[in-house]
């Protein structure tokens, strides 16, 4: 039997006559993640909203999650809940002491499900359920979930015409949404070692069934048919009257609003600081321990409360934000996910994994490593310069041809023999602040192998490990100031149909529950490494988002 192909709800299945698309005042999508959590969740007393909408840009094809059927939240073992009482943290910690010898992470998932009928606020998740278990245990629930909607999934994407694909074939259809923490990440491949995870979600992965991609029209609501408890529930008509009331809204939206107040980061590390690691580092290198380290380090602050017009005082998010952020960087990867507590946007300009499915119907998968920056120059001539000397940088070129091996190994585990292939090394990309050195690396995936396991087996991303990776992330854990939490990990999508794109956690800023947020950057050192150059190289990759931060006006955010 055919699979029904993902659409518009019919108007008359939803016993409504109001339309499925909007103009929401003609606002692209990070401009419009404010007002639309706003609308969809009402003023809140806290700065923290329940586990709901998402951004994802998808290199020019944005998305914007509204509310996943199921998620599923990633803790260190004993972290979820503040009133753990004594017993289970210590039964936690046992568990967490016998799966490290059994070479696995023990974690605690938070799984919830979405409830649309009896909630005070039907646009929050309701059923929680929280379990014990391991990494690698968590990602088979994760395939076997997956593997209930891959079939149909199949079947829409060849039902789709291709001429309502984007050029380059990066669009969500139907899956799950979501982050992988560096951390936890390391963890796994380095399990014995007690790689610290930071204490916030490691992971979050939400399957988004109902979600706004642009149109010709504006924004249109897409739900997958087999969300029968919507199609059932009076939650899409609730949905559909907030999205309207949204677009009269910012019709005739005129109101002056505040400027944020400045959001001021400093390093965590002086410069002395920084150089007294550079050298532990560089004794690793010398001692064979590693070929390449990448050392980075946090920027800290702390989002304060938002003055309104009327003198009222309102708590910060990051992601009010985000419009300026992102209008500054136009980042091709950028991303936002709020959590109750915990955010993360990401202005991130380098892909980690696009899978895709080719004519013969196998597996396809891309990754573009960065190595190698420049800042960009104050003029035409001086930006040239800067970009051809970064070309021509035997340096660079080294460290970034020793991330294209490590990927191609990593790849190759997974791959058919003889698909992996390098089609551009050394190419110059050139983004808002910096110039990068970046290559490109194709396979086949064997037929045998789940998209996810390729994702969760490819973790930590090399270009921001070192080589080899297991060694160097032992080193990063020793010499770092803080676990990195979500922080080179990576954001991103992966459609039932094994399709997906997930960026590398670069240019990412995170707050926790508290409104504490932190901005790092590093870089990749080897023996021919400068301490100056590459604390430098730390600051020109940061430099434009800590200036937007601190100046922190756009009339548009709410």
């Amino acid at each position: 039997m055919q699979a029904d192909v993902p659409t518009v709800v019919p108007a008359a299945a939803l016993t409504t006559e109001l339309p499925l698309s909007w103009r929401l005042g003609g606002l692209a999508a990070h401009e419009l993640l404010p007002h639309l959590l706003a609308s969809l969740t009402g003023e809140a007393n806290s700065r923290h909203q329940p586990p709901q909408a998402c951004w994802l840009n998808n290199d020019g094809n944005p998305v914007i999650g509204i509310l996943p059927k199921v998620a599923w939240q990633v803790y260190p073992t004993g972290l979820t809940r503040a009133d753990a009482n004594p017993e289970a943290t210590n039964k936690a910690q046992e568990f967490n002491d016998r799966e490290q010898a059994n070479k696995d992470v023990a974690i605690t998932v938070a799984r919830t499900t979405r409830a649309t009928e009896g909630l005070l606020d039907p646009f929050s998740l309701g059923n929680n359920h929280c379990y014990d278990t391991t990494y690698r245990e968590w990602i088979e629930e994760l395939i076997v979930y997956s593997q209930r909607y891959e079939q149909s999934q199949v079947a829409d994407s060849k039902a789709v015409s291709n001429a309502t694909k984007p050029a380059n074939g990066n669009q969500y259809q139907h899956g799950l949404i979501g982050f992988i923490g560096y951390d936890i990440a390391a963890g796994q491949l380095s399990p014995q070692q007690g790689i610290r995870l930071a204490e916030q979600p490691s992971t979050y992965l939400g399957h988004y069934d109902i979600y706004l991609k642009p149109c010709a029209d504006g924004w249109q609501l897409t739900i997958d048919p087999t969300a029968q408890d919507l199609l059932s529930s009076a939650y899409c008509d609730m949905l559909i009257t907030k999205l309207t009331q949204l677009d009269q809204q910012l019709a005739i939206y005129a109101a002056a609003i505040p400027p944020l107040p400045p959001l001021l980061l400093t390093s965590s590390w002086d410069y002395g600081q920084y150089k007294t690691a550079f050298a532990k580092t560089q004794n690793y290198l010398y001692e064979g321990d590693s070929y390449q380290i990448n050392l980075t380090q946090p920027w800290q602050g702390q989002l304060t409360p938002i003055t309104q017009i009327d003198g009222e005082r309102k708590p910060a998010k990051l992601l009010n934000y985000l419009p300026a952020l992102h209008n500054n960087t136009g980042a091709p990867f950028a991303g936002y996910i709020g959590l109750a507590d915990f955010e993360l946007l990401s202005c991130s300009p380098e892909l980690f994994l696009v899978f895709a499915s080719s004519a013969d119907g196998s597996n396809q998968i891309r990754t573009k490593p960065i190595k190698g920056t420049r800042p960009r120059g104050h003029n035409a001539s001086s930006d040239q310069a800067l970009r051809d000397e970064l070309a021509a940088s035997d340096k660079d070129r080294a460290e970034n041809v020793m991330i294209v091996d490590l990927l191609r190994n990593d790849l190759g585990k997974y791959a058919q023999t003889g698909s992996v292939k390098v089609p551009k090394l050394f190419a110059i990309e050139s983004f808002s602040n910096v110039h990068h050195l970046v290559s490109t690396i194709t396979a086949t995936i064997k037929e045998d192998v789940s998209t996810l396991s390729v994702l969760f087996g490819s973790l930590p991303a090399g270009s921001i490990t070192g080589t080899p990776k297991k060694r160097a992330v032992e080193i990063i854990a020793e010499l770092e100031v803080a676990p990195r939490g979500a922080y080179c990990g990576t954001l991103g999508y992966m459609n039932f149909d094994g399709s997906g794109q997930w960026n590398v956690l670069i240019r990412t800023l995170q707050a926790n529950r508290d409104g504490q947020v932190s901005l790092w950057a590093g870089g990749g050192i080897t023996v021919g490494s400068d301490c100056a150059a590459e604390y430098q190289e730390c600051v020109d990759k940061v430099g434009n988002l800590l200036g937007v931060l601190a100046k922190s006006e756009d009339k548009r955010l709410l």
